[in-house]
């Protein structure tokens, strides 16, 4: 029966976060297929045998190290709710920022699945749309500060926050090796632009 997370000793979860630390630097911006197991051991500072100890294959490694930066992603969406003595356009840019920045670097291997049916890429899916979801939740709290305070127009809280993340996803898929900066300033000024100075639409 494997040990709840309160039950791991101290050493285990600390090599077990340089391993995961390790995995993320090398699969950020790079395709699952050209990350190799022995790289991610080599750079944790541990053993092959070691790693699959932890992680059972390269998959498990991948899946988790996905997690964990959609997770981080999350706290840093999350922080930017709070100071609401923040204009709310300043505050979702920034989560406009954090969005595109941690995609890009998590969603190569997706990209490069494509139309792919295997089991990682429907667990790659399924990850970033359970994820997203919470993303959709934090936008669409700053989007209603920004309504409240007459910053911007009313819209639609349901839909907008998923067309923010549905267009940040799709321009990631299809910008090849454009930089990501020009994605970042083109979803931040095509958003502000619709909430701010737009009639609603009828």
């Amino acid at each position: 029966m494997p040990l709840d997370a309160e039950e791991i000793p101290d050493w285990r979860a600390r090599r077990r976060e340089v391993i995961l630390n390790a995995a993320a630097e090398l699969f950020a911006g790079r395709d699952y297929a050209s990350v190799q197991v022995e790289e991610v051991a080599k750079r944790a500072g541990v053993g092959k045998a070691t790693l699959y100890r932890y992680f059972p294959s390269k998959e498990e490694l991948y899946l988790e190290s996905l997690e964990r930066a959609l997770g981080g992603l999350e706290e840093r969406l999350n922080a930017e709710i709070a100071p609401q003595q923040v204009p709310a356009s300043v505050r979702l840019s920034a989560m406009v920022s954090a969005l595109v920045g941690t995609l890009s670097e998590q969603l190569q291997t997706l990209k490069r699945l494509g139309g792919d049916q295997s089991d990682l890429a429907d667990r790659t899916r399924r990850i970033i749309g359970r994820r997203s979801e919470r993303t959709a939740t934090a936008l669409q709290q700053v989007m209603a500060d920004g309504m409240a305070s007459g910053e911007f127009r009313k819209i639609d809280l349901e839909i907008v926050p998923l067309l923010v993340i549905g267009m940040v996803r799709g321009g990631i898929m299809q910008m090849d090796e454009r930089p990501r900066e020009a994605l970042e300033r083109s979803v931040i000024d095509f958003l502000m632009s619709g909430l701010t100075n737009l009639p609603p639409f009828i």
